[in-house]
């Protein structure tokens, strides 16, 4: 059992004695050596500026105690960083450039800046004991817990330096090791992947990225993923797949180019019944039932170890989808025999050739799009079909749905106003159909904003601005003239003319 009481405390000089950590897993900065970058990076990152204004208005509390380690003869912190920039960037303003007139301004509040220039410590014996100390503060219930991130990278430097999975849950029994384990090798696993854009590649090392990983965790810890990938953690820490590495370098190209391009978000996939949530499910469904790789790794994972809906890597039996495609010799009829859109993947076959043409668009993106609970259920169910049409094999059928969403949520919107469409005069022998309800909106718009939809409205009401399959009148060709189609392209034109239109209804 950990015994802090026995570790000597001693006082030391900010500037002068006692060191940022640079192994510190809070930094953003990967092994940073120079204090003035730690520093930055714990100013940017960890808003260590907030820490400055809270010491220099209330006061510096000495309720608990930083914790320094001796390194080749030098204090280092190794808790504590955060509040040590503080005390540091009071000192001296200068070490943070970027922050350096914010900081003087609050320093100067102070009445006794010299004060603060010594902080009382207690010296960890060593490492271990240090790292044991970190560890209980950080990834139990004694205080608020680092991101999902930052408690990964914990226990995989834990990992990494030699330690062995079940001697951490033997050192850490009050923290869920497994849960942060089995997250440092899914996060791990996404970054290991080879994949083909640079730009996700890139992505995947940015601040971005790093602050996405609960958008990640809600995915990996979904019973959906884990059935469909058989992802499992077994009791030395060991990590394995039921999933071949081609189509779950398809799955993480998927989810990483959502992330990148910000549609999947903790937003977006706020409940397992959320469209974008929905949308994502059926694509990756999609590449593990696409040809012979997918099929094959199905029947694998039967008998094999997936883990529990709780997402913490615990054991059960895998439930993988069966596969809904064949692969094909040709782009075209690889096309055309797999309307999911999913490139079909190789068995090992090293044969080169023409880079693959970059996947088509199957789902329409309403991430972003969800019904208040105040609208009717009729169109909660209407937006959740929509967003799971593969827009590919039926852009009739999503665009005839689309049009029925638009005058529906437009509908529900003035409802949820207490206002009568029909009683403003926007009516046909008292039948409020989609022109009159887009007509409303337009007057509701130009009265009450915001301003930057009255162009949106207007284009789709007339066609004044943007090419005809991009109209109402479009709409209600496909809906009464039985010589219109559309092509799926048509009908992606279509919903980026109404997206910013659709956002503002669910905004009641």
């Amino acid at each position: 059992m950990l015994d802090t009481s026995q570790w000597p405390e001693t006082t030391l000089d900010v500037l002068q004695q006692v060191h940022l950590d640079p192994k510190n897993v809070r930094l953003e900065t990967a092994d940073a050596k120079v204090e003035a970058d730690i520093m930055e990076d714990l100013f940017v990152n960890e808003d260590a500026l907030s820490l400055v204004e809270g010491i220099c208005k209330v006061g510096y509390l000495t309720h608990e105690t930083p914790v320094v380690i001796k390194r080749r003869g030098k204090y280092v912190m190794v808790e504590g960083n955060r509040r040590l920039a503080a005390l540091k960037a009071i000192q001296n303003p200068m070490l943070v450039p970027d922050y350096q007139t914010r900081i003087a301004a609050l320093a100067a509040l102070l009445s006794d800046r010299p004060a603060l220039s010594k902080v009382r410590v207690m010296i960890a014996p060593n490492q271990a004991d240090a790292d044991q100390l970190v560890a209980a503060i950080h990834t139990g219930n004694l205080r608020r817990a680092w991101t999902p991130g930052r408690q990964a990278a914990f226990f995989q430097a834990q990992i990494d330096a030699g330690r062995e999975y079940k001697d951490l849950l033997v050192r850490y029994p009050t923290i869920d090791v497994r849960k942060f384990v089995f997250r440092a090798h899914i996060i791990n696993l996404f970054k290991s992947v080879d994949y083909d854009s640079p730009e996700l590649t890139e992505f995947l090392a940015t601040k971005l990225w790093a602050r996405g990983l609960s958008t990640l965790a809600r995915i990996y810890e979904s019973k959906e993923f884990q059935d469909l990938t058989g992802l499992s953690m077994d009791s030395d820490g060991v990590v394995t797949k039921t999933v071949s590495d081609s189509d779950f370098k398809e799955m993480a190209t998927v989810i990483v180019q959502g992330m990148l391009d910000g549609n999947i978000n903790t937003r977006s996939l706020n409940s397992i019944k959320s469209p974008r949530y929905l949308q994502l499910m059926k694509e990756l469904k999609a590449v593990v039932g696409d040809g012979d790789v997918g099929q094959q790794s199905a029947s694998s994972a039967k008998g094999s170890g997936a883990s529990s809906a709780s997402g913490n890597g615990a054991d059960s039996s895998a439930n993988a989808r069966g596969a809904t495609g064949e692969t094909t010799g040709s782009a075209e009829a690889a096309e055309s025999a797999n309307p999911a859109g999913t490139a079909s993947q190789g068995t090992g076959s090293t044969t080169t050739g023409p880079r693959p043409r970059k996947k088509k668009q199957h789902y329409l993106d309403l991430g972003q799009v969800k019904a208040p609970d105040s609208y009717p259920e009729a169109l909660k169910r209407l937006l959740g079909e929509l967003s799971e049409l593969d827009v590919q094999k039926f852009p009739n059928a999503t665009f005839l749905t689309l049009r029925a969403a638009l005058e529906k949520s437009i509908k529900s919107f003035a409802e949820a106003k207490s206002i009568d469409i029909k009683g403003t005069g926007n009516n046909d022998n008292g039948r409020v159909q989609l022109g009159h309800a887009l007509k409303w909106l337009l007057e509701y718009v130009q009265a009450n904003g915001p301003v930057y939809l009255k162009q949106c409205i207007e284009s789709v009401r007339t066609g004044r601005l943007v090419t005809y399959t991009t109209t109402k009148d479009a709409l209600d060709a496909a809906n009464h003239n039985h010589h219109f189609q559309v092509d799926p392209d048509e009908v992606f034109a279509m919903w980026s003319s109404i997206d910013s239109i659709m956002r503002r209804l669910m905004k009641s």
